[in-house]
């Protein structure tokens, strides 16, 4: 019963139309950043572009993935495994589904160019926003990909033009601005794949500077990397506890 269940989630989970018009977008967009070039301007615009279209589609994917188990399965599923093994099992399928999916999409790019930065910032990215994409899909009972594209979209784009006026408005010192930039867990995932190309942050300008002067390479490179994985166990920590205290 419990592998007859595992191969139907998989089969659903991956061989469905949503998936196939995900996977058509990102292959599109991945060309289409391939064609940029190999130059410097060309990856670190690549790095985030790719990165957006997986934090999309991860988080997309995820909230509907757990959308669709209450269209039949939940009950087999809570039955079968319990309530905290159906949500473990439902990050790590969500996770293994949206890590795929960012291979799949990240393929043509590699083809084409063979740099490995855009795509390990698109795997970056997809994590987390597997992880809340399952957490809006759990707390989100209808159109919970709709919420998971509204969510997707503050945390990507909105969060960016806010942190801007704040910069303008208020006199925001180089800490403050760091401490806004990591507390964005997508801002930190292509963080770490642009000093995979650009070690002493030139991109960021003075922040970069900032960050290198103070920290040195090496060191804002782990700190980064404690950072991203702070925030992924967090985001466990979050979906877990929600699951079990939410009415599914």
């Amino acid at each position: 019963m419990a592998y007859r269940l595992k191969r139907l989630t998989f089969k659903r989970d991956v061989y469905s139309k949503p998936i196939a018009s995900l996977i058509a977008t990102g292959w599109a967009v991945s060309v289409s950043l391939a064609s940029l070039g190999s130059s410097f301007a060309a990856v670190i615009s690549s790095i985030n572009m790719l990165a957006l279209v997986a934090s999309l589609i991860a988080m997309v994917l995820s909230a509907h993935a757990v959308a669709g188990d209450r269209d039949g399965l939940l009950e087999a599923y809570l039955s079968a495994w319990g309530r905290l093994k159906y949500i473990t099992g439902r990050i790590a399928a969500n996770s293994a589904v949206s890590a795929l999916l960012v291979a799949i999409i990240s393929t043509p790019y590699l083809a084409l160019r063979w740099e490995w930065a855009p795509p390990l910032g698109a795997l970056l990215a997809s994590l987390p926003s597997s992880l809340i994409g399952t957490a809006v899909g759990i707390s989100s009972k209808e159109r919970a990909p709709l919420v998971a594209i509204v969510v997707w979209s503050a945390v990507t784009l909105i969060y960016d033009v806010v942190v801007a006026f704040l910069s303008l408005i208020l006199p925001l010192g180089d800490e403050a601005i760091l401490a806004l930039q990591v507390a964005n867990f997508f801002k930190v995932a292509t963080l770490l794949a642009t000093s995979l190309v650009d070690p002493y942050l030139l991109t960021l300008g003075p922040l970069g500077e900032f960050v290198v002067s103070h920290w040195g390479v090496q060191w804002a490179y782990s700190a980064l990397s404690s950072i991203y994985a702070s925030w992924t166990i967090a985001l466990i920590l979050l979906v877990v506890d929600l699951g079990r205290k939410a009415d599914l």
